[in-house]
C-alpha cells in the first residue's frame, strides 16, 4: 500500500471493547484534556444541558477571539468508536475550526458505549443542536447558519443527527462536516476487509465495536439513525465528506457521498490520497493533516457564507 511517506510512523492498535480497560482510559483521558485545556481556558465555557432523558450533557462552548455576534456555529461531535472520549487533537482541531471558519463551536461530550449503549449518546448529539438553537440569541449565533460535524463515529452521529434534524423538526442546517464518517454499522463493503490491519487499526472488528455501541448483536437490526447510509437523505444540507485512501471506512463514506448525490445534494468529496483513519489526528503536523484541515476550513467558511 503506499501509505504516504509522512503517516507511515502511525502505529496500529487493537480496539478495546472491555468495560474495565475503558473505563481506565477514560479516567486517562478526563486527566489529560484536563491539563491540555487549562492553556485554552479564556476560550472556553462549560456547560451542561438536557437530554432527552434529562441526562445532563457536558459541552464546551469555544468562542474564539474577536469573534462578532451573530456568529455561525459549528456543533461537534468527536470520534472514538462510540466507546471512547475525545482526544485532546480533537479540541485542537475544533478550536482551529473556530478561529479559521470565524464560528463558535460547540464540542459535544456525549454518553458512551457500553455503559450507555444506542440511542443515548446520539440522543445527546441531537438534544445539543436543538440546545444551541432554542439559545441562539444568549449564544450570540445566527441559528439560520449552523453545521454539524465530526469525525470517525463523530461523523456517523453527525449524519444521524441532520436527518433527524430535518425530518422530525423541520431544522434547516448550512452543512455537515463528515470526516471519514462511520455511516453504515454492518460494515460489509470492500475497504474493511481491505484495511482490517491499516494502522492505527490492528485486527480490527467493527461489528464488536458496531454491537458494543448497539448493546444487542447486529442481527437483530439496526435502529434508524443509527447507520445513517440506511436512512433518507432527500432534502439535506451540502456535506463534507471525506475519505481516507486506506482507512476501512473508506467505501462507506464514499457510498454515502454517492447516496447524498444521488438525491441532489451538494458533496464535496475530498479522497485522501495515501491517507489513513485519524491521520490528521495522529499526524498532525503532517502536511496531508494540514491540506484537509484546509480544505475543511473552506467548506465551512463557504457553507457559513464568509
Amino acid at each position: 500500500m503506499n501509505i504516504h511517506p509522512e503517516l507511515k510512523s502511525i502505529k496500529g492498535h487493537a480496539l478495546p471493547t472491555n468495560r474495565w480497560l475503558l473505563a481506565g482510559m477514560q479516567h486517562f483521558l478526563s486527566a489529560v484534556n484536563s491539563i491540555h485545556r487549562r492553556k485554552f481556558k479564556p476560550l472556553i465555557t462549560r456547560a451542561k444541558i438536557s437530554s432527552t432523558d434529562n441526562y445532563l450533557v457536558p459541552i464546551l462552548i469555544i468562542r474564539p477571539e474577536n469573534l462578532r455576534s451573530p456568529a455561525p456555529a459549528l456543533v461537534y461531535y468527536h470520534g472514538g468508536a462510540f466507546v471512547m472520549k475525545p482526544a485532546p487533537q480533537h479540541f485542537e482541531n475544533a478550536l482551529c475550526y473556530a478561529r479559521e471558519a470565524d464560528c463558535l463551536v460547540i464540542f459535544v461530550e456525549y454518553r458512551l458505549a457500553p455503559k450507555y449503549p444506542f440511542p443515548a449518546g446520539f440522543n445527546d448529539c441531537h438534544a445539543a443542536l436543538r440546545w444551541a438553537i432554542s439559545n441562539a440569541e444568549t449564544l450570540g449565533i445566527d441559528k439560520g447558519r449552523l453545521v454539524v460535524g465530526g469525525d470517525s463515529a463523530g461523523g456517523g452521529l453527525a449524519a444521524g443527527v441532520a436527518q433527524r434534524a430535518w425530518q422530525e423538526d423541520g431544522i434547516s442546517l448550512r452543512g455537515q462536516l463528515l470526516i471519514y464518517p462511520c455511516v453504515d454499522l454492518a460494515c460489509n463493503r470492500p475497504s474493511f476487509a481491505a484495511y482490517v490491519d491499516v494502522p492505527p487499526f490492528k485486527a480490527a472488528s467493527t461489528v464488536s465495536i458496531a454491537e458494543t455501541y448497539l448493546g444487542r448483536p447486529v442481527s437483530a437490526g439496526i435502529p434508524r439513525y443509527a447507520s445513517p447510509i440506511n436512512g433518507d437523505v432527500s432534502s439535506l444540507a451540502p456535506a463534507y465528506v471525506e475519505t481516507p485512501e486506506f482507512d476501512l471506512l473508506h467505501d462507506q463514506g464514499a457510498d454515502y457521498a454517492r447516496a447524498l448525490k444521488d438525491k441532489g445534494v451538494e458533496v464535496d468529496l475530498n479522497e485522501i490520497k495515501g491517507g489513513v483513519h485519524g491521520f490528521d489526528l495522529l499526524a498532525a503536523s503532517s502536511s496531508v493533516a494540514k491540506e484537509a484541515m484546509l480544505r475543511r476550513i473552506q467548506f465551512l467558511r463557504r457553507v457559513f457564507g464568509s
